[in-house]
């Protein structure tokens, strides 16, 4: 099986640009969780909707948290992911979009990230199902 190949920081930018799905993994009341979220980019920063959780402002307002977005290509058999570390806090400039139309705490966040990376991979030929 073929070693996944890096991306530099352009090719991840352009790859997050392709989805708007992802996982943002932070703490919430002092453990770990992984939430599955809706984002969008501005600029090079990430624009993430936690409108359909109820997270304590402690979780959410300059806090560090890691990002992960993805994509397989069946046809191909190959894929890539990109990781994003940053600081994620509640924008509160006027004009920037804090809600996502969810209920209760729907509100978009920013994270300024403090390191992208990523990889091209190949599917591993031994998993079933493919």
């Amino acid at each position: 099986m073929e070693k996944p190949s890096d991306l530099v920081e352009r090719e991840c930018w352009e790859f997050l640009a392709l989805a708007s799905v992802g996982r943002i993994a932070l703490s919430v009341n002092a453990l770990p969780e992984i939430l599955p979220v809706q984002y969008y980019l501005d600029g090079q920063t990430l624009a993430i909707c936690l409108g359909q959780y109820d997270l304590p402002a402690t979780s959410i307002n300059n806090t560090v948290i890691a990002f992960a977005a993805d994509s397989i290509d069946d046809s191909s058999r190959s894929g890539w992911t990109v990781q994003v570390e940053g600081v994620m806090e509640v924008p509160m400039v006027d004009g920037v979009p804090r809600d996502c139309g969810q209920t209760a705490a729907g509100q978009v966040v920013h994270v300024e990230p403090a390191t992208v990376n990523g990889h091209r991979f190949n599917l591993c030929p031994f998993v079933a199902g493919f």
